[in-house]
C-alpha cells in the first residue's frame, strides 16, 4: 500500500474510490467509481453475506487506500481476500504500459512465458493455466495443489492402474510449503495468486530460493508488481477485466463453467533490468 501511495503521488493520479463489493462462488470482487473491477480468490468462507454487506457499507465512498487501512487495523485473516482485491483495485491505474515503463517494468500482452524450460525442473503451485506450456517440455514437471486427488485426477483400470493427466509428478491435498525438499530442487516455480490470499507466498518463495525463475499468475495477483519484484520474484502473469457489467452478467449468471479469461485482458510483467535468459 505504501509503494502504491508513493506512486500515486509521483504520477499525480487521484486515488480510486471504492464503489461496490461482489462476492461470487469463486471470487471476491471490488469495483471503483470508474467501473474498474478486480478479483481475488475466495479462500476464507466464514464471513456471511450479511457481514460482508455491513463491512462494505462502512467503506463505500472512501479512497481504496483508506479502505485497505481500515481493514488492516482489524487484523482479521478472514478479511485478507477482500484486502487483496482492494489492493489490486488500487494497483490497476498504475499498471498501464506507460507507467510501468517509468518504473523499469516491461509489460507484454498474452501469456507467452518466454523462458527456456527444456532440461529444467518446473513446479506449478495451483493446478490451472500453464499446464500445456510445461507438460512434456521440461525435465520434471511438479504440480502442487491443496485439493485432494479425487478433485483433480482421473483413472483408467483395464490395463493396470493408470493415472491422468500423465507426465506430471503430483503433490496434492497439502500446502506446497509441506514439500520444501522438492521446492528447493526446482529451477522454475510459478505459483497461483491464491498464495497471496492465503499468505503462503513468502514461505514458498523462501523454500524455492534456488529457483532461477519465480513467478505469480492469475487474477488474484494484479496488485503492485513493484513489491513482488523487490521480494525476488521476476515474473508475473495477470489479467484485467475489460468491462465490469459485461463480465458480471456472466459471472453472476447460472452457468458456472464460463471462460473467465474471455472477458479479460491478459498480460505479463517482468523487471527490465533483471530479466532472465529467454529462448
Amino acid at each position: 500500500m505504501d509503494i502504491n501511495r508513493s506512486l500515486y503521488k509521483r504520477f499525480g493520479l487521484p486515488l480510486p474510490i471504492f464503489d461496490e463489493l461482489i462476492t461470487g462462488f469463486r471470487w471476491i470482487m471490488t469495483a471503483d467509481t470508474d467501473s474498474h473491477i478486480s478479483l481475488a480468490l475466495r479462500v476464507e468462507e466464514n464471513i456471511s453475506p450479511e457481514q460482508y454487506a455491513k463491512i462494505a457499507a462502512e467503506l463505500y465512498g472512501k479512497p481504496v487506500d483508506v479502505c485497505i487501512e481500515i481493514l488492516l487495523e482489524r487484523r482479521s485473516p478472514q478479511l485478507r481476500n477482500l484486502i487483496v482485491s482492494l489492493s489490486s483495485l488500487m494497483s490497476k491505474p498504475l499498471n498501464t504500459a506507460e507507467l510501468l515503463a517509468k518504473r523499469s517494468i516491461v509489460g507484454t500482452e498474452g501469456m507467452q512465458f518466454r523462458y527456456q524450460t527444456e532440461g529444467k525442473k518446473v513446479g506449478l503451485i495451483g493446478f490451472g493455466v500453464y499446464i500445456n506450456r510445461f507438460l512434456n517440455r521440461c525435465k520434471e514437471f511438479h504440480v502442487f495443489d491443496l485439493r485432494k486427488p479425487e478433485a483433480i485426477l482421473s483413472y483408467r483400470y483395464k490395463n493396470g492402474l493408470q493415472r491422468f493427466p500423465e507426465g506430471i509428478q503430483w503433490h496434492l491435498g497439502h500446502n506446497a510449503a509441506d514439500f520444501c525438499d522438492i521446492l528447493s530442487t526446482l529451477d522454475i516455480i510459478i505459483m497461483s495468486g491464491s498464495t497471496i490470499v492465503n499468505n503462503s507466498y513468502t514461505a514458498l518463495r523462501q523454500a524455492g530460493s534456488n529457483a532461477e525463475i519465480v513467478g505469480l499468475y492469475g487474477p488474484s495477483c494484479e496488485l503492485c508488481p513493484d513489491y513482488f519484484f523487490e521480494q525476488g520474484y521476476n515474473y508475473m502473469f495477470s489479467t484485467s477485466v475489460r468491462d465490469k457489467e459485461t463480465y458480471l452478467k456472466t459471472a453472476l449468471g447460472a452457468e458456472q463453467t464460463y471462460r473467465e479469461f474471455d472477458y479479460m485482458d491478459i498480460y505479463e510483467l517482468e523487471r527490465e533490468r533483471k530479466r532472465a535468459s529467454l529462448n
